[in-house]
């Protein structure tokens, strides 16, 4: 097992989302427990279950049945964000379930990376909690 949280890679899409985040923040908060109870939910319990699903699960049984790739992208990771992508149609609108697949694909790539299941939790929950702090929560 790789140490991730040691590699440059993993630190680079760690930190990329931040500058971002920082620039587009106009969403002043007032912190009271209903907004603390929905970014632990949308920040901890919605990544972790999602990534089991969709990384832990789907993504390892796809690739096990594809291999092959495109631009260093496994097809399992890219049929997984594809899925990932298309469930967030559920309860949001197309161009926020579209905002997606891009951290989708990035998610996958570390999963196939790193070989374990808390690389894209860890990346997922921070990348929601930044994009939630920056945007505000619908």
């Amino acid at each position: 097992m790789r140490r991730f949280y040691f590699d440059p890679i993993f630190i680079g899409l760690f930190l990329s989302p931040i500058p971002f985040w920082m620039i587009l923040n106009n969403h002043p908060f007032n912190f009271n427990e209903d907004l603390l109870l929905t970014l632990l939910t949308v920040s901890a319990l919605y990544p972790v279950v999602e990534e089991i699903i969709f990384r832990g699960t789907i993504q390892q049984w796809l690739g096990r049945k594809f291999c092959g790739s495109l631009l260093r992208l496994s097809t399992a990771n890219i049929l997984t964000s594809l899925l990932f992508t298309l469930s967030h149609l559920i309860n949001h609108s197309p161009y926020w379930a579209l905002s997606t697949f891009i951290p989708s694909l990035i998610f996958g790539f570390v999963m196939d990376r790193y070989k374990i299941i808390a690389a894209p939790i860890i990346l997922h929950s921070t990348y929601n909690l930044g994009y939630f702090l920056s945007f505000g929560i619908n």
